[in-house]
């Protein structure tokens, strides 16, 4: 184009940045940046806004948050985009502080609180995602139906710990559609209650609606979690046979961790190997998981050999088939994983859990005593401990993660 001497307009420039997605491209949108200061093409909205979007997808996030802040008369599409790249690259809670600072400032609407609802539902953040279900209903600019709105307060809710709350909005919709119907599929599949999540199913068949891809992953996952194996396979052959849907890897997967959840190991390798696809490292990790259930050490090694192939840089399958060599007493092979864990210059990062008080999140990592409260909550634990140790607790040991070196 340049060589034709035409000249870019901002237009251009947007059209380019998109395709900035990782680090590895921050040097081409900065240089970008600079052609558009060298040539004085007019940094408008949407090019600052672009120019941001780039800049914090490929890890500059301070160059990112310089030209948000410093643009004057920042749009409501301005504030969207932000929040939604930081939600892109999984940095939710930010997201929700951006969200708090732009309330002030502009008016959101529904794709805004669809975009902080998600980060709520990472954060397992329940507070404020009934703020936010308290503060559409306050405002007048949200007193239409919105079903896409309505579907993801549904969502929030399930992945949040409140199905109940979950369960009143799809209850209370003026109207549904198949992804009404996959959220609350999935939200009874993730509390444990796979016939429910059948019974939901069959409700959807009856009402017309033509389950999808997602609706299977949905059930074939209930399923899984809830011991329930056989009509697990049988969804499974009723998805191709009666819907005349292709499984994907995903589907299989779901498959292996039914049967191996089930203890069926012989069943889910038979499985695999009828598979019509080449099964990838989540299906071969499904399978290893099912060896750690039933300390299958010899099945744990030559799964853990094929992960080796498709994933020789994830640390985590190391630590996994570490675990089960502990858990069935064999430390030398414990020793040997974790020396060959280290010749790779490998290490998993530690586990991260959280808690939401008062909007404010606390985390923890096993063993940490960061927090400022660690001593209380280590005396809490251990009265905890003792009182159920006095009612006939036993502590089974087996499958304590072993991430520590000693």
């Amino acid at each position: 184009m340049r060589e034709s001497e035409i000249k870019p307009n901002s237009y251009t420039i947007i059209s380019i940045l998109a395709s900035c997605e990782n680090e590895t491209c921050l040097n081409i949108g900065r240089s970008l940046h600079g052609f558009v200061i060298k040539y004085g093409i007019e940094i408008n909205q949407s090019l600052n806004t672009a120019l941001t979007d780039m800049y914090l997808n490929c890890g500059d996030e301070a160059a990112a948050r310089n030209l948000f802040d410093g643009f004057p008369d920042r749009d409501l599409i301005a504030w969207n985009a932000l929040i939604a790249s930081y939600i892109k690259n999984n940095d939710a809670n930010k997201a929700v502080l951006l969200f708090n600072q732009m309330v002030s400032e502009v008016e959101p609407n529904s794709v805004t609180i669809i975009n902080v609802l998600s980060s709520c539902t990472h954060l397992a953040n329940l507070p404020h995602g009934q703020s936010l279900h308290a503060y559409v209903t306050r405002r007048e600019s949200f007193l239409g139906f919105d079903l896409s709105l309505a579907n993801a307060l549904m969502t929030m809710y399930a992945r949040c710990g409140s199905l109940k709350n979950a369960e009143k909005i799809f209850k209370t919709l003026p109207r549904r559609n198949i992804i009404s119907w996959n959220a609350i599929i999935t939200g009874y599949g993730m509390h444990g209650r796979g016939y429910d999540a059948v019974l939901s199913f069959l409700q959807m068949l009856e009402v017309g609606f033509q389950p999808n891809g997602v609706t299977f992953i949905a059930l074939l996952s209930a399923c899984s979690h809830s011991g329930l194996i056989e009509k697990g396979l049988e969804i499974f052959h009723s998805m191709v046979q009666d819907y005349n849907i292709i499984p994907e890897l995903a589907h299989y997967g779901c498959v292996v961790d039914l049967l191996g959840r089930g203890g069926c190991l012989d069943e889910a390798k038979e499985f695999i190997k009828m598979m019509p696809i080449e099964p990838d490292a989540s299906v071969w990790r499904a399978l290893l998981s099912a060896s750690r259930l039933h300390i299958d050490t010899e099945e744990a090694r030559a799964i853990f050999e094929k992960l080796v192939e498709l994933e020789p840089m994830n640390a985590g399958n190391y630590v996994l088939t570490s675990n089960i060599y502990a858990a069935a007493g064999l430390w030398s092979e414990v020793r040997q994983m974790r020396a060959r864990l280290r010749d790779k210059g490998l290490k998993k990062p530690p586990g991260i859990s959280w808690i939401v008080v008062r909007n404010q999140i606390h985390s923890f990592t096993a063993g940490s005593r960061l927090h400022p409260m660690s001593d209380g909550i280590y005396q809490t634990l251990s009265s905890l401990l003792s009182s159920i140790k006095e009612v006939g607790y036993v502590p089974d040991f087996r499958f304590v993660l072993h991430n520590e070196e000693d």
